[in-house]
């Protein structure tokens, strides 16, 4: 699925977002070299490796994950 988190100097950073497991999610950027481990847990979102994102940022891609996992739940 297609989501993006808002970088201060460059915007809206799009990437995909893959699972196999609805727990681990791995995000990779389309124009930015960027890769990232997020994980879902009971009280929200964390990236643990490479934790250079702020906290808006990791929950930004959360709740699109969130809504489109919700979405796609409902078809």
């Amino acid at each position: 699925m297609k989501v993006y988190f808002t970088s201060p100097t460059l915007g809206r950073i799009y990437g995909t977002v893959s699972t196999e497991n609805h727990q681990t999610y791995q995000f990779k950027g389309c124009q930015v070299l960027i890769s990232l481990e997020l994980n879902k847990t009971e009280s929200g979102w964390i990236c643990q490796k490479g934790q250079w994102l702020h906290d808006s940022q990791i929950r930004e891609i959360g709740a699109q994950v969130d809504e489109q996992e919700k979405w796609l739940s409902a078809r």
